[in-house]
């Protein structure tokens, strides 16, 4: 069996920190307009968590040319705290023992990494506003397509209260990486998901444990650094990733 690896944050999305120290040169209108929008899409949001309206989904579109259109029809979700980043979110039409024991020739796998919190005067409010690092995996006939990108959500609860329910705004994807025969119908792709679901830091590390060994060993390679398992020291972002 290849050895484990664990995934982190791809060092692209690192540049929401520019866009935030550049947020004084916004004018002070457009901020206020933005932020009274982000607001009301918060309040509703509140009020469909707390009356339990939020389900789970995840639906991929092409966004030019022919191509193909995925729906996730969600029988797993569950976030976790991750101590790289603030939440880790994963949603799946796969089962915990059947991620566990790997044995499937089909099935749809999203992580979503929320690398902070957006807060007020603080978070980029733009067409180009990240806070979201998302993977989306893709499996068909035993092959596997590995898609990312970067998206935007407001949560609503967290890790710490143990439940959460986050909505992700429309977000960009292309295929990363497949294994061989994979077909790619997709690239590129929208993402429109809704995230809700208890949050359990050891079920959530197990599930992360299965997908990642899953992702190794299909690719034939450790692709991410290893987890807090390891040891209390970071370790250094593989290149390329």
């Amino acid at each position: 069996m290849v050895p484990m690896g664990n995934w982190r944050v791809f060092p692209r999305h690192r540049g929401t920190l520019g866009r935030i120290a550049a947020m004084h040169l916004v004018p002070k209108t457009t901020v206020v307009i933005a932020a009274m929008a982000l607001a009301g899409c918060a309040y509703m949001d509140y009020a469909r968590h707390w009356v339990g309206d939020f389900v789970a989904s995840a639906n991929v579109r092409r966004v030019s040319g022919p191509g193909g259109h995925l729906s996730m029809n969600v029988v797993t979700a569950i976030c976790t705290s991750d101590r790289y980043v603030d939440t880790s979110l994963w949603l799946s039409d796969l089962t915990s023992k059947q991620l566990e024991s790997g044995d499937f020739q089909d099935g749809q796998i999203l992580h979503v990494e929320m690398l902070f919190p957006p807060r007020a005067g603080e978070t980029p409010i733009d067409s180009d506003a990240t806070n979201l690092s998302i993977r989306y995996i893709v499996i068909s006939g035993g092959t596997v397509g590995l898609y990312e990108g970067g998206g935007f959500g407001y949560p609503i609860g967290g890790h710490q209260g143990g439940e959460m329910s986050l909505r992700i705004e429309p977000s960009g994807l292309t295929l990363a990486d497949s294994t061989e025969g994979f077909v790619d119908l997709l690239s590129p792709a929208v993402l429109n998901a809704v995230f809700t679901g208890n949050c359990d830091d050891v079920a959530g590390q197990h599930l992360a444990d299965a997908v990642n060994q899953f992702i190794t060993n299909s690719f034939g390679r450790t692709m991410y650094v290893r987890s807090d398992r390891q040891n209390e020291t970071d370790l250094p972002l593989p290149a390329g990733l």
